[in-house]
């Protein structure tokens, strides 16, 4: 499942898995796509909890204000994605 156009979560018997589209920099694959496992975790909420926390700290934590500010717009995201079976296409960045 898509979230946003950057991270994807992807699922087997033990874990799901939180990865990034990355572009390759160099090698036979240059400029070429990829998703890169990032995280791991036992549910999907966990999962989507984990993504939260992860953009929250990219703030660096600056002020109260942009802290809750992106908490919003992540838990709304997560609020879409969970009410439809169709892939989020907002941007997560």
């Amino acid at each position: 499942m898509e979230i946003g156009n950057k991270y994807q979560l992807t699922s087997d018997s033990l874990n799901v898995t939180l990865s990034e589209k990355r572009k390759a920099t160099k090698g036979k694959n240059k400029g070429k796509t990829y998703w890169k496992s990032i995280f791991f975790y036992s549910s999907t909420k966990e999962a989507l909890i984990g993504l939260v926390d992860m953009k929250v700290k990219e703030t660096h934590l600056k002020d109260l204000r942009t802290i809750t500010k992106r908490q919003d717009e992540l838990y709304t995201l997560i609020q879409t994605i969970t009410k439809s079976s169709q892939p989020c296409v907002r941007a997560v960045e």
